[in-house]
C-alpha cells in the first residue's frame, strides 16, 4: 500500500498545465541501473524516496560453455554472450536439461542502488539461477516481492527397452517461488501451505505501514495437474520412465504458467473463430490453486499468527479441472486487499477479472459482461482502489483504467489520452492522483506509451503526459508511471538511448530501459512547449508493446505476469 497526502502539490501541478503549453515542473533524476544488468523497471517509491523494482538482463553469468558445446568461450563477443544468456533464461526456456539463467534480479535503492539475491544459492545449487522481484517498500523501509529457488543438476537412471542403464542429467529446483521480505540486508521468506510436487509458490505484492502484506500461495494441486503428474508413473511396469516424476511435473507446469487466455479475443473474421495460444493476456495458470493471502509480518519480516486466506469471486464449477485462484496484489492501511479471481463469463468461460478483499471475502468491482479481464493494482487509505478493465474495442482487446470506491460500490473508468487508448492504472494516493501508463499514438499500428498522471477528483481533468512535464531536453522517454509518494515524487519507468561499442570496435546506439524519479520540489515550474514534433522525436524511444512493459516478461506480473505479478498478465 502506498501512502500519499500530496494535495497541495500535485493540485498546484495540474492546475499550471494547459492544452496548449506543457510545464517543466519535475527535476529528473535517473536511479542507477544496478552493475551488470542492461535494464532497470521501477516499481516502489517510499516516503523516504527509497525506491525497489527489478534489474533485467545480465550481461555477464557464469555459463558452463562446455555444456553448450562451445569450444572456445574466449572468442565470443560481449553479445554473444548475452545471446546465450537470453536463450537460457528460466522464463523462456522449456529444456530441464540446459543450464538455467535468472534475467531478473529484484533491486533496492536507498542512496545506491543494491542488487539484492534473496536465495543465493547453496551447496550444489548453480550460480545465477534465481529470478528475483521486489514490487512495494513500506515507510519503514521494508520491501517485499518473490524468488525462484536455485537450480541444482541432478541424474537420473533408467533401464531402456534393450536393458541396458542409461543416465540422464536435469536441472531442477526447490519450489518454484517463495515471498521475501527485505529490509537492512536481512530477508525472510514465506512458505505456502501445499507444496508438493514442485514446492509450491508464495509471493509478497504489497506492505503497508503495519506490516501487513498481501500476495498469494498455493493451497492445493489442481485437478488437471493431478491427471496430468499421475501421467508421469504410469502404472504399467512395461513403461520406461525417462525422467524423475519432478521433471515431468514441472513440464506441466511451464506449459500451464505460459499458456494465452485465447478465450477472450475477439473474433477473426478469416477464421470466424478465436486465434490460438495467441492472446494478449497470459493466463498465467499453475499446477496449483492459488489463493490471496494477507500475513502479518513483524519488525524483523516473520510471520506473526495465523495467516488470512482470501476467497474467489465465484466458486470452481464442477467441470472445471483448471487451477482456479485469487491474488491479493495491494493493502491499504485499513486492511482491505485488492488483486484479481478467475471468475465465469457467461460466453467466455473461465477469465480473471478484479477483486475487492474485505474480511477475506471476494468482491467484484463490476459484474458487466462486456469487460472480459482486469485487476486491482493498488488501494489508498480512503478505499479508492485503482486498476484496469478490458474489453473489446473497434475489434480489438484494449484496456481501460479505473477507479472504484470501495465505501460507495462505484466504478468509474479513466478518460484515457485519446478514446481507445489502452490503459493501466497502476497507483492512486489519497488525495486521488492516479499513474499508470496508455497509449499516445492512435494512427500507429504498434502505439508508443507514455507514463501518465490524472487528478480523479478534478471534474474534467486533463489525462497529462509527463513526458510534458519534464524538460525538453531530457534525454528520457518515460513509459510508465509507477508509484508517488507523499511529497509528489513518482518513480517511473523510462527509454533511454546509450551509446556502445560492438564487436568490431564501432559506436553504436540503442535503447535501454532505466528507472526515473520526478522530484517537483526541485524544478523551477518554467513552461516548455513540449509538443513541437522536433523535441517529440529527440525523445522518442523504440515502442514497447504492453507484454513487454508491464510483464518484461510477461511479469510478471508477474500469477498473471510480471507486474505485481502481473497486473495486466500481458
Amino acid at each position: 500500500m502506498k501512502t500519499f497526502t500530496t494535495k497541495a502539490v500535485t493540485a498546484a501541478i495540474l492546475s499550471s498545465l494547459s492544452l496548449s503549453a506543457a510545464a517543466d515542473l519535475y527535476q529528473v533524476e535517473e536511479v542507477p541501473t544496478a552493475d551488470n544488468f542492461r535494464h532497470s523497471f521501477a516499481r516502489d517509491i517510499n516516503a523516504q524516496n527509497f525506491v525497489v523494482g527489478v534489474s533485467r538482463l545480465p550481461e555477464t553469468a557464469e555459463i558452463d560453455f562446455e555444456r553448450l558445446g562451445v569450444e572456445d568461450p574466449d572468442t565470443l563477443t560481449d553479445e554473444q554472450i548475452v545471446n546465450f544468456i537470453r536463450n537460457l533464461a528460466n522464463e523462456s526456456s522449456s529444456e530441464t536439461q540446459r543450464q538455467r539463467i535468472g534475467l531478473n534480479q529484484a533491486f533496492y535503492f536507498d542512496t545506491t542502488t543494491q542488487a539484492v539475491e534473496p536465495i543465493p544459492p547453496t551447496g550444489e545449487q548453480w550460480a545465477d539461477s534465481t529470478d528475483s522481484f521486489f514490487y512495494s517498500i513500506n515507510n519503514a523501509n521494508s520491501a517485499v516481492g518473490y524468488s525462484t529457488a536455485p537450480y541444482e543438476l541432478i541424474e537420473y537412471t533408467y533401464t531402456d527397452g534393450d536393458g541396458e542403464e542409461q543416465t540422464q542429467e536435469y536441472f531442477v529446483s526447490d519450489f518454484i517461488t517463495r515471498g521475501v521480505w527485505f529490509n537492512n540486508g536481512e530477508v525472510t521468506q514465506v512458505t505456502p501451505p501445499e507444496t508438493q510436487y514442485l514446492g509450491g509458490e508464495t509471493a509478497l505484492m504489497d506492505i503497508n505501514d503495519s506490516g501487513l502484506a498481501a500476495g498469494y500461495a498455493s493451497v492445493a494441486v489442481s485437478p488437471l495437474a493431478e491427471e496430468r503428474i499421475a501421467d508421469c508413473t504410469p502404472e504399467d511396469e512395461e513403461t520406461i520412465v525417462t525422467a524423475p516424476v519432478e521433471v515431468c511435473a514441472w513440464n506441466t507446469w511451464f506449459s500451464l504458467k505460459n499458456s494465452a487466455a485465447g478465450n477472450i479475443e475477439p473474433f477473426r473474421f478469416s477464421f470466424y473463430s478465436r486465434r490460438s495460444n495467441s492472446g494478449s493476456f497470459r493466463a498465467n495458470r499453475s499446477i496449483y490453486d492459488v489463493r490471496g493471502f494477507l500475513w502479518q509480518l513483524d519488525s524483523s519480516g516473520n510471520v506473526i499468527g495465523e495467516p488470512q486466506q482470501l476467497g474467489t469471486l465465484m466458486p470452481r464449477e464442477e467441470e472445471d479441472e483448471n487451477d482456479f485462484s485469487s491474488y491479493a496484489y495491494t493493502v491499504n492501511n485499513n486492511g482491505i486487499a485488492g488483486g484479481q479471481s478467475w471468475t465465469y463469463h457467461p460466453d467466455l468461460d473461465a477469465i480473471k477479472m478484479p477483486a475487492i478483499f474485505v474480511e477475506g471475502e471476494a468482491l467484484a468491482v463490476t459484474e458487466d459482461t462486456k469487460y472480459r479481464w482486469g485487476s486491482v493494482n493498488d488501494i489508498n487509505d480512503n478505499n479508492v482502489a485503482t486498476g484496469y478493465l478490458a474489453e473489446v474495442i473497434s475489434s480489438k482487446l484494449r484496456t481501460t483504467g479505473f477507479i472504484y470506491s470501495v465505501d460507495n460500490e462505484q466504478l468509474t473508468t479513466l478518460p484515457g489520452f485519446f478514446t481507445g487508448s489502452s490503459t493501466v492504472a497502476n497507483a492512486i494516493n489519497d488525495d486521488g492522483i492516479v499513474v499508470g501508463t496508455g497509449e499516445v499514438e492512435a494512427t500507429l499500428a504498434t502505439r508508443d506509451r507514455a507514463g501518465f498522471m490524472f487528478d480523479s477528483t478534478e471534474e474534467g481533468a486533463e489525462f497529462i503526459n509527463l513526458n510534458d512535464t519534464i524538460s525538453c531536453d531530457a534525454p528520457y522517454n518515460i513509459i510508465e508511471a509507477n508509484s508517488i509518494n507523499d511529497s509528489g515524487v513518482i518513480v517511473a519507468t523510462a527509454l533511454k538511448a546509450e551509446e556502445y561499442t560492438d564487436s568490431e570496435g564501432e559506436t553504436q546506439t540503442r535503447d535501454v530501459v532505466v528507472t526515473v524519479k520526478l522530484d517537483p520540489s526541485a524544478a523551477d515550474g518554467e513552461l516548455n512547449d513540449c509538443t513541437q514534433q522536433e523535441n517529440r522525436v529527440e525523445r522518442q524511444g523504440a515502442s514497447l508493446g504492453l507484454g513487454t512493459l508491464l510483464g518484461f516478461m510477461g511479469l510478471g506480473a508477474l500469477i498473471s505476469v510480471f507486474r505485481r505479478k502481473s497486473k495486466i498478465n500481458s
